[in-house]
Formats: structure tokens, C-alpha cells, sequence
């Protein structure tokens, strides 16, 4: 059934009043009614663009559009880089600050109570370190030791104990941790037994000992014959050990600054087993 809509008039389609047409217009419009059970597709364009507006339902949304999406983002865990100054591990050139140090240069050679303000080194390719402390900070009369060490040196030094300290906090260390000992060359017979048998002792328990023997602080120096009486004192107690060997060549001059490196090598689970 079609019905006439004329410039004044409304027109009502599926029950419904549509707009109002312009007074100035004088174009007749025809307007099929229809319900909701009509096919659009027998309307004319005009007819068929007003059935879209007003009276087709609203078009099904897709279930895709409905459905949820998941965005995965693959999360990269980096490993934090940090750069460790030689400053952060060791007291180094500038901050060594005493007017007079025990002096260890290149070649190994010991001058005592050298002028801080002296040193003379290549600062592209070394560094001063501060080896032993000078003790109490109000004792004016106690001298520090330092040595002057290649940087290439000194950095392999504070790597490998950054490993090591790394691998402790993991839980990932390979055996006991390193022990260090501190000797004078002109140490009394009784104290170096003692701090040989606790040398022994970390031997026994598989441990690396680094000793570092240098000159007193304070008090008489040792002769070569004395230095040369400990040294051997040192292996003998270290021979006395099943299994401990040095594990290093000797740096530094006798009667001067020395290090020491044994490590020692656990046989306890060895002499269980044979009882």
C-alpha cells in the first residue's frame, strides 16, 4: 500500500511519524509502508535509506569484535650492568693522603718512609695502592704501605674477587672462602707459632691463605737472615699440612713487602672412609 507525503505533511511508517518536510519543497515523496517482517530490498532508495534509520534493527555486532583479546608481550629480563670503580674496592693514588709511605715500585724494590708527594709513576698504565693501612689514624708515626701495580693487574685482581663474592651470595661458591694473614719480618718467635698453626688450620679446611709480610710499623728492622728464618718457617708449617702446596709464585723482595699464596686441599672425607 503506498501512501502520499507532500511538503506539509508527516508521514507514518511501521507506526511510526517521520520528519517533517520542508514547506519550500514541492518534490512529492512516496513512502511504502512496511513492518518489520518486510523485505527492504522491494523499497525504492529514498524509502529504502529511511527504513535503515528508522526501522531496521541495529546490525548483529561480530563476535569477533565482541570477543576479549589477549596481548601477550614477551618480557626480556636483562642483567644489570655496573661498571665497579677501582675506588669502590681499593684505596687508590689520590686518596692515599699520609705525607710518607713505604714505597713498593714496578721492579719490587722497598724504600722506606718515601715523601708521598714524590711518587713518580705512569698514571695511564698504573695505579698507587695502598697495600697496608698505617693503623690508628691519631698515630702520626705509623707509615702506610703501597705499591705500585699495572691497572691491568689491579683489575683482574678485583674481578676475580667480585666472582667470588658474587658466587658467595648466589649460594654458587665453589669451596671455602680465601683467608689473608698480615706477618712483619720482625715478628716475635711466639707470635708467628700462633699465626702459623691458624695458617695450618685453614689449610686443613681446604682454604686458599694469602700471606703478606712487610716491615714493622714501628720498632727495629729485620735483618735478612731473620727474613730469610721466617720465610722458611712459613714452609716448613706449610709442608706440615698433607696436601697443601703453594699455589702462586712469590711477589714482592724479601726484608721489603711479600705476598705468600698457599692453599691447602680437604682430606677428611678421604681418612673417614679408610676407617
Amino acid at each position: 500500500m503506498i501512501g502520499k507525503l507532500y511538503t506539509t505533511d508527516w508521514a507514518d511508517v511501521g507506526g511510526r511519524r517521520i520528519g517533517k518536510v520542508g514547506p519550500s519543497s514541492s518534490k512529492k515523496l512516496e513512502v511504502q509502508k512496511t513492518t518489520y517482517g518486510m523485505s527492504p530490498l522491494h523499497l525504492s532508495s529514498t524509502s529504502r535509506a529511511l527504513y535503515r534509520v528508522f526501522v531496521a534493527p541495529p546490525p548483529l555486532l561480530s563476535q569477533n569484535v565482541l570477543k576479549p583479546r589477549t596481548i601477550l608481550r614477551t618480557i626480556v629480563y636483562k642483567k644489570p650492568v655496573r661498571r665497579h670503580a677501582l675506588s669502590d674496592t681499593y684505596t687508590i693514588d689520590n686518596a692515599i693522603t699520609a705525607p710518607y709511605i713505604n714505597l713498593v715500585d714496578l721492579d719490587g724494590n722497598f724504600h722506606h718512609n718515601f715523601p708521598r708527594d714524590q711518587v713518580s709513576y705512569d698514571r695511564v698504565q698504573n695505579h698507587l695502592l695502598l697495600v697496608q693501612g698505617a693503623g690508628s689514624e691519631n698515630d702520626e708515626s705509623a707509615i702506610p704501605t703501597c705499591k705500585i701495580i699495572s691497572k691491568i693487574d689491579l683489575r683482574a685482581r678485583q674481578q676475580k674477587k667480585l666472582d667470588a663474592e658474587r658466587r658467595r651470595d648466589t649460594g654458587q661458591s665453589s669451596g671455602p672462602s680465601a683467608k689473608n694473614l698480615e706477618l712483619n719480618w720482625a715478628i716475635a718467635g711466639g707470635d708467628l707459632k700462633h699465626r702459623l698453626e691458624k695458617m695450618k688450620g685453614f689449610l686443613r679446611d681446604g682454604r686458599k691463605v694469602e700471606l703478606l709480610l712487610g716491615p714493622k710499623r714501628r720498632g727495629r728492622a729485620a735483618t735478612i737472615e731473620e727474613c730469610k728464618k721466617v720465610v722458611t718457617s712459613i714452609r716448613d708449617a706449610v709442608a706440615e699440612v698433607k696436601g697443601a702446596a703453594q699455589s702462586k709464585e712469590p711477589e714482592g723482595v724479601l726484608g721489603g713487602v711479600m705476598t705468600l699464596v698457599f692453599e691447602g686441599k680437604r682430606l677428611e672425607s678421604k681418612d673417614k672412609g679408610k676407617q
